[in-house]
């Protein structure tokens, strides 16, 4: 069967059910063509692994564009990873899907390519709505968009990473203009979506009939409060501001909407934050530019000795996941960028500081996903940076470029280091489409 951008109809034989299934999977471009068409691409390539099963690879001929493929699954019902490749003298495509369990999918999976160390701007699905500085949080194979819209636009809807398409929810949720939106995950279904312009909320992507639920949180908790998803324990908003005064609180917020009330060592509003471990380094959101760790289990935070950065407005806090982060961007007190950079080592039981390397493409509104060491985009800008540890050094190092400048933009990335980019401002208008980017080569199975 000859399919023509189609990757194939697939049947798959399961040890793990009596039934036979069929699988429809297309690679497309960014119109959702066939990617080989008009290309030397000689070879198609399939990477696959199947929970703990080994890995296996297939190959597939490509002949003037079209190529076909009946690919096997030993299991239907274990958590999936593919990557695709086409290659030929000189073309070379990638592709990844994020991990799914094809048993809970719908059946159909679309992964758009792109070439290395670039980014295939996507036209044929677009966001409900155009969209800047709103909540994007993975959620399984979906993402949860809320928010950075008018108020005449919808304010959530969702992306299907494993079909390319954006839909809105089924239920009519009236909700008001949300404004300028962040959003962090609790767990794998809860988020908490913390907006501008009204209350926080926790989103359940799984439980239909707790979509939408209010939080109470600490008094000044807000646009200028900081706010982390840690992994395994809930989702932090720490500081904020009320009437002018930066203020103390902390709110974790874990499963099931329990609230748990911490303090920080000293008020702060406009601070940055990211989880190392189940612990958070909190940077910055004083005069001074301090810093500060709240500790798992700790009522308070703990100052981390020797921090005194000063005034470093809407920078960047990437963290490795585990002791090291590196705090970045942002502008002084006299409102200039700043290009100075600062690390933090040890953490957390012996968080040490000091002068970092300088962030020479420095700007402002650029994005850091959570558990992600990229910086994507920003005022203006096409750039896409990544932190990198290299042993007891860390650099800053451009990874590649947007297709179209975006700043206030969401993502995702996915488990192969591939990521998807939505909205943002191109500097003329607010976006309302994707970008599938890939580093130069993605993760292994």
């Amino acid at each position: 069967m000859v399919l023509l951008g189609l990757l194939c109809t697939a049947a798959f034989a399961c040890k793990e059910s009596s039934a036979r299934f069929v699988f429809e999977a297309r690679i497309v471009d960014g119109q959702n063509g066939n990617p080989a068409a008009g290309t030397d691409a000689t070879t198609l390539r399939i990477g696959i692994q199947e929970g703990e099963l080994p890995a296996a690879e297939y190959e597939y001929p490509i002949t003037d564009g079209e190529f076909e493929a009946l690919l096997e699954f030993r299991s239907f019902a274990r958590p999936t990873r593919i990557r695709v490749e086409m290659e030929g003298a000189t073309t070379a495509l990638l592709t990844a899907p994020p991990e799914f369990v094809p048993a809970a999918s719908e059946g159909f999976l679309r992964v758009v390519t792109a070439a290395p160390s670039s980014c295939e701007r996507v036209t044929f699905d677009l966001l409900e709505a155009p969209r800047a500085f709103f909540g994007m949080v993975a959620s399984g194979t979906f993402a949860f968009i809320a928010g950075g819209t008018t108020s005449s636009d919808e304010q959530v809807e969702f992306f299907d990473a494993l079909e390319w398409e954006s839909r809105l929810f089924l239920e009519d949720f009236a909700l008001s203009d949300l404004g300028e939106t962040r959003a962090a995950s609790i767990d794998q279904a809860e988020i908490l979506v913390l907006p501008s312009n009204t209350g926080p909320f926790i989103f359940n992507m799984v439980d239909a009939t707790r979509r939408i639920t209010p939080v109470v949180l600490h008094r000044g908790a807000g646009p200028k409060s900081a706010l982390v998803s840690v992994p395994g324990v809930g989702a932090m908003v720490i500081g904020g501001e009320l009437a002018g005064e930066a203020q103390s609180g902390v709110s974790l917020v874990e499963p099931e909407g329990e609230v748990t009330s911490l303090q920080l060592s000293k008020p702060r509003s406009g601070s940055v934050a990211t989880a190392l471990g189940a612990d958070v380094l909190v940077a910055g959101g004083d005069v001074a530019g301090t810093a500060e760790v709240l500790l798992e289990g700790a009522t308070s935070g703990q100052p981390v000795a020797g921090v005194m950065d000063g005034v470093r407005q809407s920078g960047l806090l990437v963290g490795d996941g585990e002791s090291r982060a590196l705090w970045i961007g942002g502008a002084d007190a006299a409102d200039a960028l700043r290009q100075d950079t600062v690390r933090f080592d040890g953490c957390p039981s012996d968080c040490m500081s000091a002068a970092g390397p300088p962030w020479t493409t420095a700007r402002l509104d650029a994005l850091q996903p959570p558990q992600s060491t990229l910086v994507i985009g920003g005022d203006d800008s096409q750039l896409v940076d990544e932190v990198r540890w290299n042993g007891a050094d860390v650099e800053i190092q451009p990874l590649l470029q947007l297709d179209i400048p975006r700043a206030g933009a969401g993502a995702i990335v996915l488990e192969s280091g591939a990521f998807i980019v939505a909205g943002g401002d191109d500097g003329v208008s607010i976006r309302e489409d994707f970008e599938f980017c890939v580093p130069a080569a993605l993760e292994p199975l």
